[in-house]
């Protein structure tokens, strides 16, 4: 019989660990409401960003410098993965798979790169702070919770960006029409790049925020980007307020099917909803929801 406190306690590390999964997803979600490129090299993203993240943290001692450094590193990176392998493939009758692909080989690269460079060895990620707190029988991790509020922060100032700024403007122009908003003065192929670069960023910084999770190596994006994309697709691709829902919605799920199943067993779970979700509304439930 599994307790009252045991199924809270589940549920309270589900709904943190969805905020924290919500900052990679929106990211992946954004590039593809955009630019209508599915990025497979968001997981190698999220590692760079973890790995920028240690240097800058063991260099200077601030978790701020190591945040900021891992979100405009890999933003840059973002800007020219955008720039030198995505824009020659626009020209192209077909560019949906290409772009994948060459995404897919970026992460494979970005991978073996740092693998020849500092080994395939686990890097293990200082503690923002060891403190615990207990409210109402419910452990509270003060670095989660750290965590948490980070990553929703980062989330709102998207928010403020796309829907008060010029750039937010140029943006949501691009992503419904971007003939005509070349026509009214908007250069496309520059809020691609500035979209690939934010989108890059919001998995960079998520790298270094999980990294005390996570440990840093060369292949731990993979499995981030994992949970990301089943959470696209069931929040529906283009679609941040659905990813949104998504991923508070399967965090929950797979933190309270851990109670009975393992972590393996629970990721079979998530897959299953995605296939149920995707055979009842093809678009996500974002489209349902619009």
């Amino acid at each position: 019989m599994v307790s009252v406190s045991l199924l809270a306690q589940q549920l309270v590390n589900g709904l943190l660990f969805g905020g924290q999964l919500a900052l990679i997803a929106v990211g992946l979600t954004l590039i593809w409401g955009v630019a209508r490129v599915l990025n497979f090299g968001h997981g190698a993203m999220f590692m760079v960003g973890g790995y920028v993240g240690f240097f800058t943290l063991g260099a200077t001692g601030s978790l701020v410098a190591a945040v900021v450094a891992a979100g405009g590193v890999v933003f840059a990176l973002g800007y020219v993965t955008e720039v030198a392998l995505i824009r020659p493939l626009r020209d192209r009758e077909e560019f949906g798979i290409p772009s994948m692909v060459v995404t897919l080989g970026l992460a494979f690269f970005l991978e073996n790169a740092f693998i020849v460079w500092i080994g395939s060895q686990r890097e293990s990620f200082p503690q923002f702070t060891d403190v615990i707190w207990t409210v109402a029988g419910i452990t509270l991790s003060a670095q989660r919770v750290l965590i948490f509020i980070i990553s929703v922060i980062a989330l709102g100032l998207l928010f403020v960006i796309i829907s008060r700024t010029k750039l937010g403007l140029a943006i949501r122009a691009v992503s419904q029409d971007n003939d005509t908003a070349l026509l009214m003065g908007v250069r496309p192929n520059r809020v691609y790049a500035i979209t690939f670069g934010i989108s890059a960023a919001l998995a960079g910084l998520a790298g270094v925020l999980l990294a005390p999770l996570f440990a840093v190596y060369p292949s731990v994006g993979w499995y981030p980007f994992l949970l990301s994309f089943v959470v696209v697709m069931v929040g529906g691709l283009g679609s941040v307020r659905g990813t949104l829902l998504a991923a508070i919605g399967l965090a929950v799920v797979r933190s309270i099917s851990i109670i009975w199943v393992s972590s393996e067993m629970a990721m079979i779970i998530l897959f299953a909803i995605m296939i149920v979700v995707l055979v009842a509304y093809p678009d996500g439930i974002g489209g349902y929801l619009e």
